[in-house]
């Protein structure tokens, strides 16, 4: 479950969220140099950015979709060289029923040599 939510949920959500978070931030910082402006006594004046209505940007979802995507795609490929590998020279035996228990399927040494061709 871990890698599903590493390998996949993860990437496909960060872009959004560090979004998300940014624009919080910057209404934040607008809405405190809002009130620092009002405090010190200057008037709202048009084209001043002090208004959260200024900040408003429409939410770039194909490039967040976009983003989420590449970084979904690149987790994948470094699972690949990051990963477990198989010992070299084993063999892949599939999942089998051994009495009430299935045995999952795992990599073993092979019990022959292998001919060479």
């Amino acid at each position: 479950m871990a890698r599903i939510i590493l390998s996949y949920f993860l990437p496909l959500a960060l872009p959004t969220v560090f979004y998300f978070a940014w624009t919080m931030w910057v209404r934040k910082q607008v809405t405190a140099n809002r009130a620092r402006a009002r405090a010190a006594g200057a008037q709202n004046e048009h084209g001043d950015h002090t208004e959260v209505a200024d900040f408003d940007i429409a939410t770039p979802w194909f490039r967040l979709i976009l983003a989420g995507v590449v970084l979904m795609m690149v987790s994948l490929v470094l699972s690949v060289f990051i990963g477990g590998k198989n010992p070299q020279g084993s063999v892949y035996q599939a999942p089998r029923m051994q009495g009430d228990t299935i045995i999952p399927g795992q990599f073993v040494a092979p019990s022959q040599p292998r001919p060479s061709p």
